[in-house]
């Protein structure tokens, strides 16, 4: 007589723990990945916002054009508005808000991002305070911290 061979039903049980015991944890494992994949676009993405605004800022004169004498947070009568500023210290005036193009108009894709600038004099490498500005952009999401850019722009003689 020939003898058979067979998994019982033991065996076959005791596969099929060790098995949904590993998918469980893999499982487990995957929904966190998947749950914090999110975060790093939300980073580039507030990043990339914080760049643009502090370009257009940085592309700016250090002074009004029409008056270069008045002080920091001055906007002359004709500036209602971001599509207006013309000098570096107009975005003083910039409340804090949603995430806006260069003409001020909010873009809806970016309404969960809050932008804030904030610009002050710095003496910075020997000159003198009212001659260099520090500009801060600062981008908060719900979903991550802030991003906070900083630049200094320099009333060059």
């Amino acid at each position: 007589m020939r003898r058979q061979s067979a998994f019982t039903l033991i065996e076959i049980i005791v596969t099929i723990v060790v098995i949904s015991i590993a998918a469980t944890a893999l499982i487990g494992v995957f929904a966190n990945t998947v749950r914090g994949s999110a975060d790093p676009v939300i980073q580039q993405q507030a990043t990339t916002i914080a760049e643009a605004y502090l370009e257009e800022i940085m592309l700016r004169a250090f002074n009004d054009p029409q008056d270069p004498e008045l002080g920091l947070g001055w906007v002359e009568a004709g500036e209602p508005g971001r599509a207006e500023f013309d000098d570096v210290q107009d975005y003083s005036t910039l409340a804090a808000g949603a995430a806006a193009d260069q003409f001020g108009n909010p873009v809806a894709a970016l309404a969960a991002y809050t932008v804030t600038v904030t610009i002050t004099n710095a003496a910075l490498g020997g000159l003198p305070a009212a001659d260099s500005l520090r500009v801060d952009v600062e981008v908060a999401h719900p979903a991550i911290g802030n991003i906070l850019l900083s630049g200094f722009r320099i009333r060059y003689p």
